[in-house]
Formats: structure tokens, C-alpha cells, sequence
């Protein structure tokens, strides 16, 4: 009889442990089916088709292998706060294409445009997590703002050029005048 209670106390500590493991195990996989553990990248036609036709901005990577700058970046691409401001974006894979669209110059390179693939922020070089999750707000931000025409004040070369045409002229009237 003794015997009897002791066996079935423990088939009742083993169903309940059972029981607990399995519930853990639950819970597990259901934390696991809602977290994103990395950027889900597109190429470039089919993220920028995605980004028009679910009005989202785009964040358009250019890197390389053989790059160590764009190594330590892919690091930080995996932070887990990298990866939830990621979904406000469609993650796009830089290519020759784009790399001429956006004169590409120097790698690693993060490219973020609105839905309509309009260059709205950029960064180059490499970021640690905290800054390129600033970076990314700075950028959604700028994508959700009504785009308005601004006038645009001529830069350097066009005041240099005028001027340099106004002396020009000023040059030939006053030796035409001897």
C-alpha cells in the first residue's frame, strides 16, 4: 500500500512537471512566431513596387563583402531595436541600378526614400545601433512630411558662374571703351 502512494505521488509530480514543460515549451514558440530575428531585405524592384503600393518609405542598403566598415554595420543590423524600426520601412537591397539612381559614392551606405523612391535622408559610414535607430526615425519623419516646394537659393557654382559673367562683361565694355 505504501508502495502504491509513492508511485503515484510521483506519476503526479511527473504530470505536473509534464504539464509545466509543456506550457514553457508553448509560450516559447509563441514568442518565437511573433519575433522578427532580421530584416527580411528585397531586391530592388520588388521592395520598390511593396514601398509604392503600401505607401511606405524604403531604407535601401549598399554594402559589400569585402568591406569592413559594412561588416561591423551588419552587426549592428541585427540589433533587436534595429529590427523592430525596420518595419515602419521596406529593407532594400542596394544595386547598380540604384547605386547610379542615388550616386552612390562611398560604402556602407543607407538610402531612405518615400514610397515614390524620393530620397528624403542618408546616411554613410558606419553606425552603432543607438545612432542608426535615431537615424531611422530621423528618416520616417522626413517620409511622412508633406513634401513642399521649397525655392531653391542657386548654390556656389551658379553665384560663381554669375558673377564671373557680370565680370566678364564689366572686362570687355571697359576695354571696348579705350
Amino acid at each position: 500500500m505504501q508502495l502504491l502512494k509513492r508511485v503515484i505521488g510521483l506519476m503526479r509530480r511527473g504530470i505536473t512537471a509534464l504539464v509545466f514543460a509543456a506550457l514553457i515549451i508553448a509560450m516559447l514558440a509563441a514568442v518565437g512566431v511573433n519575433a522578427q530575428s532580421e530584416i527580411e531585405w528585397h531586391d530592388d524592384q520588388d521592395g520598390m513596387q511593396i514601398a509604392m503600393s503600401q505607401n511606405k518609405p524604403t531604407m535601401i542598403l549598399f554594402s559589400s563583402a569585402r568591406c569592413p566598415a559594412c561588416a561591423m554595420l551588419a552587426d549592428e543590423l541585427v540589433d533587436t531595436r534595429v529590427i523592430n524600426m525596420s518595419k515602419n520601412f521596406v529593407p532594400v537591397v542596394g544595386s547598380r541600378e540604384l547605386d547610379s539612381q542615388y550616386g552612390i559614392r562611398y560604402i556602407p551606405a543607407i538610402v531612405f526614400t518615400n514610397s515614390q523612391g524620393e530620397e528624403v535622408y542618408r546616411t554613410v559610414g558606419y553606425r552603432d545601433a543607438d545612432t542608426l535607430v535615431q537615424e531611422m526615425q530621423t528618416a520616417l519623419e522626413l517620409a511622412d512630411s508633406p513634401q513642399t516646394s521649397q525655392k531653391q537659393t542657386p548654390g556656389f557654382g551658379v553665384v560663381t558662374a554669375l558673377v564671373s559673367l557680370f565680370i566678364c562683361g564689366l572686362w570687355t565694355q571697359r576695354r571696348h571703351l579705350k
